[in-house]
């Protein structure tokens, strides 16, 4: 079967059917995004000379839009990368207590998750509680243009803090929290029906085979949370595998047969998932001190240009984002960054912690960086290990 896939990043947005790649900026608002969608769907189908028998659609997770009836976008993207305030979710957590809402969601209480923007705009009074108001994730609006239902994946529902993560073992549910939902003031049917492995699937319609190249007809799979499709993508599928996915943010995902007690791996700033099979439980860290924070660095170093932050010189220079041939043997030496330009959200969550170099080297500002990064994310996989109850057993 020849399958086209979306990946709708944070920053990208790509589209891949067999050897033809394409990408473009991620557009903010619904409609962008579905032409965005659109367009390169019908370049790549044109430059394969190949129509697709299905297409999967992967997401950043917590992104949000507002919809109306007919499914137009009403306040574009509500990204998980912007600065929102986490207060009303705050007081929510005091209320019901944060260890029970994490061991019953997964989700540790903060700014991002979808639960936390609602509690946010129905402190506001904002007209975007209005009860017509639809609610969709990325690659859910994506779904609903190309087949007219709106649909989501347990992964994504998973990171919304508003779907019940059941027991190790226990299956898991259909639809979200209506409990959770109420707190916000909203029902069942403002929100994406979730889908589950082995679940029949939507298909084009007419109208979207127009627009986009695609049969009518054709199936189409919100396979999920983008970090999590590219862990099982490679072959992170049995326990104590791990996946490193980056990005603009960057994810570890350490399978394991279980945790019975959450409250630590939330207090610890992570998430409990399951796997794209629906039944392998993670352990999920996010850390926006991967891409961004290069980006971060970049803007102070070499005018925005990560290529050139990166190309780290030497007797034989590399091309951009290779070390040097041959590397200092002593690498950056005893210098350090801390790369937290916005806080640091795991393995200690500190909001307050910042980006600084931490003592004096003459090491190229890129090379520093790239320790950085690979530091926080081995301090991230360790506390994992102790998690999931042992060493990795592949990354």
């Amino acid at each position: 079967m020849t399958a086209l896939g979306v990946d709708l990043g944070t920053t990208n947005t790509k589209v891949v059917l067999g050897p033809v790649v394409l990408s473009e900026p991620t557009p903010r608002s619904g409609a962008g995004l579905v032409g965005v969608v659109s367009g390169l769907v019908r370049s790549a189908i044109d430059a394969a000379a190949t129509v697709p028998e299905a297409v999967g659609i992967a997401s950043q997770a917590e992104s949000l839009f507002a919809l109306d009836g007919s499914g137009r976008d009403l306040a574009g993207m509500l990204s998980w990368a912007d600065v929102r305030s986490d207060a009303a979710v705050t007081e929510f957590a005091e209320q019901v207590g944060g260890d029970a809402l994490f061991a019953a969601t997964g989700v540790r209480p903060g700014p991002k998750p979808w639960l936390a923007v609602w509690l946010g705009l129905r402190r506001e009074g904002s007209p975007l509680r209005a009860p017509g108001v639809r609610w969709a994730g990325v690659a859910d609006l994506v779904h609903l243009s190309l087949t007219g239902v709106l649909r989501t994946d347990h992964t994504l529902a998973g990171r919304t803090m508003a779907y019940r993560l059941p027991a190790p073992g226990a299956a898991l549910g259909r639809g979200f929290d209506e409990d959770l939902l109420a707190e916000a003031g909203l029902v069942a049917d403002q929100v994406p029906v979730v889908g589950l492995p082995g679940d029949a699937l939507s298909v084009v319609t007419p109208e979207a085979a127009r627009a986009t190249g695609l049969r009518a007809g054709t199936p189409v799979l919100v396979a999920g949370h983008d970090h999590q499709v590219a862990a099982w993508a490679a072959g992170v599928r049995r326990v104590s595998a791990v996946a490193d996915s980056v990005g603009t943010a960057e994810a570890l995902l350490t399978l394991t047969s279980g945790v019975t007690d959450r409250s630590p791996v939330g207090r610890a700033g992570m998430s409990l998932v399951r796997a794209i099979d629906g039944s392998t439980e993670a352990v999920l860290a996010g850390s926006p001190s991967s891409g961004a924070f290069l980006q971060w660095l970049a803007d102070r170093e070499t005018g925005g240009d990560v290529g050139a932050l990166l190309e780290l010189g030497g007797s034989e220079p590399g091309a951009a984002g290779t070390l040097p041939h041959p590397a200092p043997p002593d690498l950056a030496g005893p210098a350090f960054w801390l790369p937290y330009p916005r806080g640091r959200q795991c393995p200690a969550p500190d909001p307050d912690a910042g980006a600084r170099l931490v003592g004096e080297s003459t090491a190229p500002p890129g090379l520093l960086a790239l320790e950085a990064v690979s530091y926080q994310a081995q301090w991230i996989a360790a506390v994992q290990a102790g998690f999931a109850g042992g060493a990795p057993a592949e990354v």
